[in-house]
């Protein structure tokens, strides 16, 4: 058991996740051999443990894995869903600590050094919590570093459950093969095995000097892995990539296809180059065309495996452009995008497969044509499609004079005769678009279908310039949120839902200081196990906050920024007085058709069957998102409900910064500078975390 002021590492990995997601989703393959690869390039990428026991493996010809097992259920892969079922996964660890490091999409570590609960009791909660709420199985190690703790998780799967107490690393490691230990792959370990060094604890009986005969420069740090020493920190992913895009503006408009086709390749060929330099693979493609009116269009889709090469990719975005490309009229845009973002290649043809080979061939190809374009330019080779644009821009005369300003004829004499800039297409008559401020994503834990990109794709598709998210108790996907609705162009408002007393309400973030307030509120926890949270203390506890309730009592809480709740305005007779009233209505799907998605995840969540009643779940009711024409019809009654959800949100003006750190504008309360002051607060903290040990990791700071 980890005591004050040392580390306490969580190794958190999945057992046959692929697999196992399969026989999570579906009841009907529970206890049967069940695996995931397949069927295009006959390679087994997952296999379940009922599998497992025929002899099946990773990875196997899926051909001879049929031979061993008859009865093998063998199913595509689904990375959609494998990508949600991560995401939960892994949010389990986010309820105790934000110090998580997800190393892929199905393992990784998290750092318990300084939470209020015994780390023992804290990785047991988040493995059962997984196995009931998802029905997965996972292996934990928990140690003092990250090495112990990777090994202890992989010893003894499935559902390893292992502790490795400080002072143990070494007893622990010692009669473990050294293919065990970072760095040591096939080659390393018969060197290591000629020389009577197959054991770990052998490696750390060996002096550095004669084991860098053997091993070169890795052997210091060969050496301190052997003997448990594994200084390297749990580092939480911040701001990972989330997509690459490029678009084109033309300065004519066009109806030209082939040059339309030339231009998305081309734009293919150099978003691949920087997806291949980041060493990432993608799997969803997006084009989105402009017509000459500003009106837009966009058509993605999703690959079945992720993938690095361009090649891959052509014909899938010529179908795109078809596809969004409804309106036989001239384009003034067109833009790619690539998302879905992997870690590393995918691979899972076998070697010996004909299709795999070329699989490789092409990726040392685009090896080769990185480097070349590089070093020399990128016109060093060209491809088809390059031609095709060099032909089409010869073959249009430049602009070389801007377009005259409408009523401006001074620079128009002895001019050559320019068109005139086409008037814009007459605006029809929409209404104004009610602001969605009750909108639930993933993150709201089994209560919603709808990813961040689902709801900023949602607000996209029906022109909204803002739209909130309010997913209850927690801002796990904020930071996402925000990322993905500004590179939308839609302003995200930032805020929660939450019950104080059994009184339901959201508050929306409208300043920095909101965000703090709103950060120690739901922090707060309660006195006494079991004990609600109190209702808030005084007006300067919420300060920066806007609040959103039907429960008209919680206005002294926030003076001038409380408004009354309506779903409907009967809800609003007789209430409220000279309280403001907003349109708020909860959103947990996109359309009525998604109900059922709903309900199927309302039953996973509270371990009932699908129409078994439970008190958290909601069997009656409309939570789907409606238009502004819909909610137009709705309020046309008290049309101030809608003006008062966009008024929120141009209160609304938080906005993350998600660059690089910065150490914040703060002014010390001790007199000195915020640098000076920050440095003793980490030294502090060193000396805390490592009473014996700080002196000897202060040279690391």
């Amino acid at each position: 058991m980890a005591g004050p002021g040392q580390r306490a590492i969580v190794h958190l990995d999945a057992d046959a996740f692929f697999a196992s997601v399969e026989q999570a989703a579906d009841a009907r393959l529970r206890g049967k051999p069940v695996a995931v690869g397949g069927e295009k390039r006959g390679i087994i990428a997952s296999a379940s443990y009922e599998a497992r026991r025929f002899g099946i493996y990773t990875p196997m010809p899926s051909a001879l894995a049929r031979r061993l097992c008859p009865k093998l259920v063998l199913l595509p892969g689904d990375f959609d869903k494998y990508e949600l079922f991560s995401r939960l996964m892994f949010s389990y660890a986010y309820d105790f600590t934000p110090d998580v490091e997800i190393g892929s999409i199905d393992e990784g570590y998290f750092d318990l050094s300084g939470a209020p609960r015994p780390a023992l009791s804290i990785a047991e909660t988040i493995r059962q919590a997984i196995r009931q709420s998802l029905r997965l199985s996972v292996s934990e190690g928990i140690a003092t570093n990250k090495l112990v703790s990777q090994i202890a998780s992989k010893l003894n799967k499935p559902a390893a459950f292992q502790f490795v107490p400080r002072g143990g690393e070494t007893e622990f490691l010692a009669p473990l093969p050294n293919h065990w230990l970072p760095g040591v792959g096939p080659r390393t370990a018969v060197r290591l095995n000629a020389a009577g060094l197959a054991r770990i604890g052998q490696i750390a009986c060996t002096p550095p000097d004669l084991l860098g005969l053997l091993v070169g420069k890795l052997a210091p740090q060969l050496r301190r892995f052997a003997s448990g020493m594994d200084e390297r920190p749990v580092v939480p992913a911040r701001a990972p990539v989330q997509s690459y895009s490029e678009q084109e503006t033309f300065p004519a408009d066009t109806t030209d296809q082939e040059f339309l086709e030339a231009t998305l390749q081309r734009m293919a060929d150099q978003l691949m180059a920087k997806v291949r330099a980041d060493a990432k693979s993608i799997r969803t493609l997006t084009v989105k065309v402009r017509y000459n009116d500003m009106d837009e269009e966009q058509a993605s889709e999703s690959l079945a495996e992720p993938t690095d090469l361009e090649t891959e990719i052509y014909s899938r975005v010529l179908l795109l452009l078809r596809k969004a490309w409804k309106r036989r009229v001239s384009l003034r845009l067109v833009s790619l995008k690539l998302a879905n973002v992997y870690e590393g290649r995918f691979r899972s043809g076998l070697a010996l497969d004909a299709a795999a080979r070329q699989h490789d061939a092409q990726q040392r190809l685009a090896g080769a044509v990185d480097y070349l374009r590089q070093k020399y330019g990128r016109d060093t080779l060209l491809r088809g499609h390059d031609f095709v644009l060099q032909t089409k821009k010869l073959a249009s005369p430049p602009l070389s004079l801007p377009l005259p300003v409408a009523g401006d004829r001074s620079n128009l004499q002895g001019a050559r005769s320019v068109p005139a800039p086409r008037s814009p297409r007459s605006p029809r008559s929409t209404p104004s678009p009610c602001i969605p401020l009750n909108v639930h994503s993933y993150y709201s834990f089994l209560d919603s279908t709808l990813s961040i990109e689902a709801i900023v794709a949602l607000a996209k598709r029906h022109g909204l310039p803002a739209i909130a998210l309010t997913d209850r108790n927690n801002l796990h996907g904020a930071a996402e949120f925000a990322q993905a609705a500004a590179e939308a162009g839609i302003k995200p408002i930032i805020g929660t839902e939450l019950a104080r007393q059994g009184r339901r309400l959201c508050l929306y973030v409208e300043n920095q200081a909101g965000y703090h307030n709103l950060c120690r509120i739901l922090s707060r926890t309660p006195t006494q196990e079991g004990t609600p949270p109190s209702i808030f203390n005084s007006p300067e506890e919420t300060a920066g906050l806007l609040a959103v309730s039907p429960f008209a009592e919680l206005a002294q809480f926030f003076p001038g920024r409380f408004y009354l709740e309506a779903a409907t305005p009967e809800v609003l007779d007789g209430r409220g007085g000279a309280l403001p009233c907003v349109a708020s209505l909860p959103i947990h799907y996109e359309q009525p058709s998604d109900r059922w998605k709903y309900d199927v995840v309302q039953s996973i969540r509270t371990l009932t069957l699908l129409r078994q009643g439970h008190p958290q779940k909601r069997l009656g009711g409309e939570y789907h998102f409606r238009s502004a024409a819909e909610l137009q019809r709705l309020f046309a009654a008290r049309p101030e409900c809608l003006e008062h959800s966009r008024e929120i949100a141009e209160r609304c003006a938080f906005a993350f910064r998600l660059g690089k750190p910065q150490f914040p504008n703060y002014a010390p309360a001790d007199g000195s500078v915020p640098a000076a002051f920050l440095r003793r607060l980490v030294l502090e903290g060193l000396q805390r975390r490592y009473p014996k040990e700080h002196v000897r990791l202060k040279a690391q700071l």
